[in-house]
């Protein structure tokens, strides 16, 4: 068997093995308005995980200021116990999703969360994630004043989505709103291919965020960053080419649904298909237009085939 063949093979062998892990954070809300506001997120936020994403239930954790129709309180001592227990699941093999949902801050050049009692440090939350044998760990953090924490959790093999470029934006965020409508209506799916990658759904809800403060005729007080190759600089979404974004455009929120017992060396050549239709797709304007089209065709049916033979289809 060639090298490449056989690396293909262990692939496809890792990712049918995989399993998804998220834990989501929400923090104090210091007034009603805000408490409700960051509940209601994280409730639908797990809701869509499970119901739209196909993330096992048993596997969504969600913390909360109050533990109420939650897994338990967003405090230290709660997120230590979610933390423990989750590192007793999490294989080399896993991706670990964190997101956290609430009012951020910055002092003495400490980047937080506020939730009850001390508030959540950057650094803690890089003492929790070291303790996961993770393949993979994403935080997506909504929180205001979050770059921070792309500095302060910046590895490889990590992807760290914040939804403010620096301290200096401390409004409360409107990305994690918009990060979840996004799951709930689709729009998160932007090239269409049944999969939502990291890099698409941050970069729809940076979008709409954009959207929303020039439709209220207001400033942007926000701006998404992502650091996805260990530098800790990170990069806004709206500037993602060379350096960041090919991680995240390639570890997916959701992946192919495919019926239960699909050969792993389909779904892998399924896979690999709609990734040269995709790979096509770019470089359309640098080719001749009927080279091109005729490309297109022959991969679209092979990827078309491929999907029908997944799932039983003659």
């Amino acid at each position: 068997m060639k090298l490449w063949v056989f690396s293909i093979w262990v692939l496809m062998l890792a990712q049918a093995n995989a399993a998804v892990f998220d834990v989501i954070i929400s923090g104090s809300g210091g007034e009603d308005e805000y408490s409700k506001r960051f509940d209601d997120w994280g409730q639908r936020l797990r809701r869509v995980l499970i119901d739209q994403c196909d993330h096992p239930a048993a596997n969504v954790q969600l913390v909360n200021e109050t533990g109420e129709n939650a897994d338990g309180r967003s405090s230290i001592a709660g997120l230590r116990n979610t933390f423990r227990s989750l590192s007793e699941r999490v294989t080399p093999d896993d991706d670990v999703f964190i997101f956290l949902i609430g009012h951020g801050s910055y002092r003495r050049q400490v980047g937080k969360l506020n939730i009850p009692g001390a508030d959540l440090t950057a650094d803690d939350l890089d003492g929790f994630l070291k303790t996961l044998s993770a393949r993979r760990i994403i935080v997506v953090n909504g929180a205001s004043m979050s770059a921070p924490f792309v500095n302060a959790l910046s590895r490889d093999g990590r992807i760290i989505c914040a939804s403010t470029r620096s301290t200096d934006q401390r409004n409360a965020t409107q990305f994690m709103r918009f990060f979840v409508q996004a799951l709930e209506d689709g729009s998160a799916d932007q090239n269409r291919d049944d999969r939502i990658s990291v890099l698409e759904i941050c970069t729809q809800a940076s979008s709409l965020t954009d959207a929303w403060f020039l439709s209220e005729g207001l400033i942007a007080t926000e701006n998404a960053i992502l650091d996805d190759n260990g530098d800790g600089l990170g990069t806004r979404l709206s500037d993602i080419g060379e350096g960041d974004g090919v991680l995240a455009d390639r570890c997916f929120l959701l992946n192919f649904r495919v019926p239960k017992g699909a050969s792993p060396a389909l779904v892998a050549a399924y896979g690999k298909a709609i990734d040269e239709v995709q790979a096509l797709v770019k470089k359309k304007s640098t080719m001749d237009s009927a080279a091109y089209y005729k490309l297109l065709e022959r991969e679209l049916v092979k990827a078309a085939r491929l999907n029908r033979e997944i799932r039983g289809e003659k």
